[in-house]
């Protein structure tokens, strides 16, 4: 029988390498199974503008039984009808928006709103607004735009309904 004495150095090392292995294996193992991490975090809706718009709108649009949509997408909204070319199409009305769209009791739309301000003035923001116009014209939708409210020119919007 042969007996062999191991020196404590080279058993301190093994458990050090053994260790190094199953910190190596738990960590690899833990990022595959680890649930991917995403930067979003909540936030409001409307801004403090729009807020206070909504709260003029929805106090008339309930005297007259009416719903608010916040934030509509306008491919909620629209469908292209031409097929040839579709996506050129889709494409300018995929990402944009309105800030509100008034509806019936039975969602019908009755007219969408944008809220307007300073960031409106520029060249860029002309040319996409005139594009949202002229969309909404096409799919003939109302669309009423607003830079100053008060509770007299919310009034006003939903006069004739």
């Amino acid at each position: 029988m042969v007996v062999t004495y191991v020196s404590q150095e080279k058993i301190i090392i093994l458990i050090a390498a053994a260790a190094a292995v199953i910190l190596f294996v738990l960590i690899t193992v833990r990022m595959f199974l680890r649930v991917p991490r995403y930067p979003y975090r909540s936030r409001p809706i409307l801004t403090r503008r729009e807020y206070g718009f909504y709260l003029l709108l929805k106090r008339e649009a309930d005297r007259r039984n009416l719903l608010i949509c916040p934030k509509v997408g306008l491919k909620d909204l629209m469908e292209v009808s031409c097929r040839r070319n579709y996506m050129k199409y889709f494409s300018g009305i995929a990402q944009k928006h309105v800030d509100f769209v008034i509806c019936d009791r039975n969602l019908e739309v009755l007219f969408a709103l944008e809220l307007d301000d300073r960031s409106h003035d520029t060249r860029e923001a002309e040319k996409r607004d005139q594009f949202k116009d002229r969309a909404f014209r096409a799919a003939k939708i109302p669309l009423k735009r607003v830079r100053n409210y008060n509770e007299e020119t919310v009034r006003e919007l939903f006069r004739g309904i």
